[in-house]
């Protein structure tokens, strides 16, 4: 089953017979990617989700802190100015030194990487079912709002160079979502694989939880590395 709002509001919009309100003309605009990313039912999810996949969550979250031990090690005869960070010139410096370390930073994080997305695997799965689930409901939520508010036209809001914030009707939309959606399935069946479309929304919801993570990481002066891509269950930060 195709997930609808990408053929709804994909290329140009939506036109659906009605007449203005609040809306200029009867035009507004809206965001699927944050209505999805940012409902509640994947806030539910993701807490059901941290609870039952709890045991391997911990074995990569354990295996993710050994990681960054063994590369604090590795790291440390290479930064120079003891500044607990690797910079560009540090880098160039034993590259240009045909450092041994550089190798086994290398394959530390290769080895690493691929043992914490295995473990947390069954949990990524799971948030992708729950990622999908919600953007099926997309399209109701979306004709429930142009209904009560009479829109003729509705664009996404990527498409559009300039709005007012009268016209968006992102919020409305995912108020009416949540509302009829609080909740969604998280266990995929037997086999199920996510689409090419929910393994972008997927990635898309990882990466505003990792700059989440980055950007408080920061606001608590914590040094060091950069935090690892986070793990199912994590929040991505709400609203746009």
């Amino acid at each position: 089953m195709k997930t609808t709002y990408s053929i709804l509001l994909g290329c140009v919009g939506l036109a659906i017979a009605g007449s203005a309100q609040a809306q200029v003309g009867g035009i507004a605009i809206a965001d699927p990617e944050t209505v999805i990313l940012t409902a509640k039912a994947l806030d539910a999810a993701n807490t059901s989700i941290a609870t039952t996949y709890k045991a391997q969550l911990d074995q990569a979250t354990a295996r993710a802190q050994a990681l960054q031990a063994q590369l604090n090690t590795l790291y440390a005869p290479l930064d120079l100015n003891k500044d607990k960070q690797l910079s560009d010139d540090e880098i160039q410096k034993a590259q240009a030194a045909k450092n041994p370390a550089l190798t086994q930073i290398e394959t530390a994080q290769r080895t690493g990487q691929a043992d914490v997305a295995r473990l947390r695997g069954p949990a990524t799965l799971a948030q992708a079912y729950a990622i999908e689930q919600i953007s099926q409901k997309y399209a109701a939520a979306m004709q429930a709002v142009v209904a009560s508010k009479k829109l003729s036209l509705l664009l996404s809001a990527n498409t559009v160079q300039f709005s007012t914030p009268a016209v968006d009707v992102t919020d409305a939309i995912k108020a009416e979502l949540d509302r009829a959606n609080p909740t969604v399935p998280f266990t995929p069946p037997a086999g199920w694989q996510p689409s090419q479309q929910t393994q972008q929304l997927l990635q898309q919801y990882q990466q505003l939880a990792y700059i989440s993570a980055m950007q408080r990481q920061r606001a608590a002066g914590t040094p060091g590395a950069a935090p690892a891509a986070p793990a199912a269950g994590t929040k991505a930060p709400q609203g746009r």
